[in-house]
């Protein structure tokens, strides 16, 4: 898997959906009108052509619209002729098209500003509620587990965590329009039903989701669908308004406006299934053959076919397979693990469960059969060896074949990184209050000459967290450096609860600590990058175009490029590498500038300012970094973690690497 492809698709994913959006809407608004000028010949049929017919005569007369005159060699009869020249002179075709395409419009708009919100607004508009992290219940405990060992394996932020409490049925999804605002949803039957191995399976599978680029597409279809059925909708509004009222009207009108009204919400409510059907078909398209991948990526990431098959075999055989009860159950049908409805094979828009099954295990069904028929014992453990050279892997294959990947030996690796982080420092992590005083020990780590001074701010600005910072900090003296960024990435669901006031506020005295002793250190830099970067408002950002001119941002690369040149042991053969990159790019060369003109802020100023660039760009400018990084030969721990906070600002996660024991000086 491609993680640059995966993501090109997905965009261009957006444009079919776009093409399918308006062949539905085209279909809708040639069935409406054909029913209109039906209800148009019937109703208000022009005195020429003898006034509307009784209901009595309707069959008769539409006997006659079809009727071929004598010795009109196949031609319509007059009468057709005419009642089509009524109902295309009245401009009623136009008007009502027009008034479809509003509400269309009006109604994939409103959709589109209902989850505006990102991935927290669906999870809400969906009924879940979010998890506490510090919980005590097992269930949700192991699932916060598989997501922080997932999300330290991927190099990912862990998504926030929501549970559907209502929900029998086994299911689960992703939604946000970034890793950054990612929210992972999962059912109670989901908790209550699934193996550990079989939850992890399904984790794995959401999270290719967020590396793949589904979750934006998936918004976008949401919306536009809305619109289709918006028809439908505005038919069952006028059924319900003309039997609500009814009685209120008046005898003269004989019922016929009543008759009319009641005739139209028939009508709207039936070729609003047009939409629904257009709907059903446009999901299926979009969503079927990203499930199989999303299968095959999760058992990529995690080697456990049978996880996944059994997560899969388990909706098989649950009472309520994976069907949600929610009234929204349709609408976030693409959305889930396993079907929310009950529809056709041809309408569904996951594949056939034992396709499923068979396309990741293709021997499970048989041998589960044959298992449940025998006693059974504890699950088997499935033993995997660690990496003997995970880091020469990066010369061999390429940084952007690292990028949005998970193996089994990464996430061994992770589960390993995962273990170390002492289990009152988790404790914490999942407090607000635990959140900050870890990150505060971050900037006491990187300002030793002004660390009291950083003490005396927090005291002033908030002095609660002064005894659980004295707790935390000699479990942040003693941690691997390794810990760094997956710590950074476990805190950020707690951070995320606080209101965008409070987020604000904690950025700006986080930026102001570390600018008390006048420069930034490189534990200063990782952490607050990564912090501003996770919670900053990017929604608007992440919405805006794509740039694909490279040439719009030869000053940041230029910044980049000068400051990976310095930090390497072998400058001159850095500096070789950066000449042939700007040659191959065709952009200007600019040397000569210096990590202490620039500094680390400079670094992440260049960084943001590269966050609109076109994804294919980026899967070039992730491996021109490596390449100058490489240009010595071998990649030290800090170099990798400086480019793996590059590739987390260009949206493109990349795992933990396992450093080799070198001095790492850079400062």
């Amino acid at each position: 898997m491609d993680f640059f492809e995966q993501q090109d698709r997905a965009r261009q994913k957006t444009g079919q959906l776009v093409l399918l959006f308006f062949l539905g809407l085209l279909a809708t608004l040639v069935a409406i009108n054909l029913v209109c000028f039906l209800a148009y010949w019937f109703f208000y049929s022009p005195v020429e052509l003898g006034g509307s017919p009784p209901v009595s005569a309707l069959p008769g007369l539409l006997g006659e619209w079809f009727q071929v005159s004598p010795g009109a060699s196949g031609e319509p009869s007059a009468t057709l002729a005419l009642a089509w020249s009524g109902w295309w002179h009245s401009n009623l075709n136009w008007q009502i098209s027009l008034g479809v395409i509003g509400a269309v419009i009006i109604g994939t708009l409103f959709r589109f500003l209902e989850l505006a919100g990102g991935g927290r607004k669906v999870a809400d508009w969906a009924g879940a509620k979010p998890i506490q992290m510090g919980t005590s219940y097992p269930a949700i405990k192991q699932l916060i587990n598989i997501c922080e060992e997932m999300a330290i394996a991927a190099g990912m932020p862990v998504p926030e965590l929501y549970l559907m409490e209502h929900e029998p049925g086994i299911n689960a999804f992703v939604a946000g329009y970034s890793p950054q605002d990612a929210v992972l949803v999962v059912t109670q039957g989901a908790l209550d039903q699934l193996s550990r191995d079989q939850l992890q399976g399904v984790v794995g599978h959401e999270y290719s989701h967020i590396l793949n680029g589904d979750m934006r597409l998936n918004i976008r279809l949401m919306a536009c669908l809305a619109g289709l059925v918006m028809i439908g909708q505005i038919g069952r509004f006028l059924l319900e308004a003309n039997f609500w009222h009814g009685s209120r009207r008046s005898r003269r009108n004989d019922g016929r406006s009543a008759l009319l009204m009641i005739g139209l919400g028939l009508v709207f409510v039936l070729v609003g299934y047009i939409g629904v059907l257009v709907g059903r078909i446009i999901k299926a398209a979009v969503s079927r053959q990203r499930e199989f991948l999303a299968d095959a990526s999760a058992v990529q990431f995690t080697r456990l076919p049978d996880g996944l098959a059994g997560a899969l075999y388990a909706i098989k055989g649950h009472a309520g397979g994976s069907q949600l009860t929610h009234r929204h159950a349709e609408d976030m049908s693409h959305f889930c693990f396993g079907e929310s409805v009950a529809l056709s094979d041809r309408l569904a828009t996951h594949p056939p469960i034992v396709e499923r099954i068979r396309a990741i295990a293709p021997h499970f069904v048989a041998q589960e059969r044959s298992r449940r028929r025998r006693t059974e014992s504890a699950d088997d453990s499935v033993s995997r060896s660690q990496p003997q050279a995970f880091d020469s892997a990066l010369t061999l294959v390429g940084i952007s074949a690292l990028v949005g990947q998970v193996t089994p030996d990464q996430l061994n690796y992770a589960r390993d990184l995962y273990r170390h982080i002492p289990e009152q420092v988790k404790t914490w992590l999942h407090q607000s209050d635990g959140a900050k005083a870890y990150l505060y020990c971050q900037i006491l780590l990187g300002s030793a000459s002004a660390r009291q001074a950083v003490l005396d701010l927090i005291k002033q600005e908030d002095s609660t967290l002064i005894d659980l910072l004295q707790k935390i900090w000699p479990y942040c003296q003693k941690m691997d450096e390794q810990l760094r960024l997956p710590i950074v990435d476990l805190l950020i669901p707690t951070l995320k609860k606080l209101s965008e006031a409070e987020r604000l506020v904690f950025l700006d005295r986080l930026e102001r600590l570390v600018a008390l002793d006048g420069r930034v250190d490189f534990i200063e830099w990782v952490t607050l990058t990564l912090i501003q970067l996770r919670l900053r408002p990017t929604l608007a950002a992440a919405k805006r175009k794509l740039d694909g001119n490279i040439r719009h941002y030869q000053r940041a690369l230029s910044t980049i490029f000068n400051i990976l040149v310095e930090l390497s042991r072998d400058k001159v053969a850095a500096e070789k590498a950066h000449q042939a990159i700007c040659r191959q790019m065709d952009i200007a060369y600019r040397p000569s500038q210096t990590l202490q003109s620039i500094g680390y802020q400079g670094l992440g100023s260049a960084l943001m300012a590269l966050q609109q660039v076109n994804f294919v760009w980026r899967k070039t400018l992730l491996q021109a970094f490596a390449d100058i990084i490489q240009a010595d030969g071998r990649v030290e721990f800090r170099e990798y973690e400086i480019l793996r906070i590059m590739a987390q600002c260009l949206a493109c996660p990349m795992p933990p690497l396992r450093p080799i024991p070198v001095n790492t000086s850079i400062r």
